[in-house]
């Protein structure tokens, strides 16, 4: 039943990048990629919310955690195309921008997991025995 949780959230999380790059009409190098970037910042967000809030509140059945991490998050958000899109930067000519990119993404989603778990720290208190 795992799998098939992971399953499921990773469809609903891929259908959910899929229409956001829609709606926000993706730009393509030698453009910042503010699409991906901005999906995987709110998708290190909500991991980061998600873990603080399962270490808090334990989910009834073993498939909260992974149809919502590994599955919604881990569809939602997208480490290959972050990769594939510093790449094609570099290529362009663009490197400034394509190694900008990749620290701030990188950095910016420690940040952003931290600044979810805090938020759910603040609302529901610390999660005892460390996060999930």
């Amino acid at each position: 039943m795992t799998v098939v949780a992971i399953i499921v959230g990773g469809g609903i999380g891929a259908t959910l990048r899929y229409l956001l790059g829609l709606g926000l009409a993706p730009a393509t190098p030698p453009h910042f990629p503010w699409v991906t970037f901005v999906i995987n910042m709110v998708g290190a967000f909500a991991l980061g919310a998600v873990m603080t809030l399962l270490a808090a509140h334990k989910l009834r059945g073993p498939w909260g955690k992974p149809f919502l991490s590994t599955g919604v998050i881990g569809g939602f958000t997208t480490w290959s195309h972050f990769i594939v899109e510093s790449d094609q930067l570099i290529g362009a000519g663009r490197s400034g921008v394509g190694i900008v990119y990749l620290v701030v993404s990188i950095f910016g989603g420690v940040v952003a997991a931290a600044l979810g778990a805090r938020l759910v720290e603040s609302r529901v208190g610390r999660p005892t025995g460390g996060r999930a």
